[in-house]
């Protein structure tokens, strides 16, 4: 009977361990997910003004700034892949729950 009675709060003290693992867990992903719609918009920003820049005429063919137009581009894809990633989307989240129906 001493071993139920220690087997069952040495569960429920790890089950409640596990809980808040998982909620601090959450809130860390919930808060990127909110933020990388921001780091998103700035890289575009960021490339655009860059291109802005290479188009003007003092500028214009200067293999650095190009470079760095191409780099900033790419960045720019790179981290639209993780928005996808850890921005949830309405569509997945509604098949989600047909599945558990």
């Amino acid at each position: 009977m001493t071993y139920l009675i220690i087997s069952l709060v040495l569960s429920l003290a790890l089950n409640i361990l596990f809980l808040w693992y998982i909620r601090k867990i959450l809130y860390k992903l919930l808060f990127v997910s909110d933020n990388i719609d921001e780091l998103l918009e700035s890289a575009r920003n960021f490339s655009e003004h860059l291109e802005r820049i290479y188009n003007m005429e003092t500028y214009y063919g200067d293999e650095v700034i190009k470079n760095l137009v191409e780099h900033s581009k790419g960045l720019v894809i790179e981290l639209g892949e993780f928005e996808k990633i850890y921005v949830p989307s309405l569509d997945e989240g509604e098949e989600y729950a047909e599945k558990i129906e």
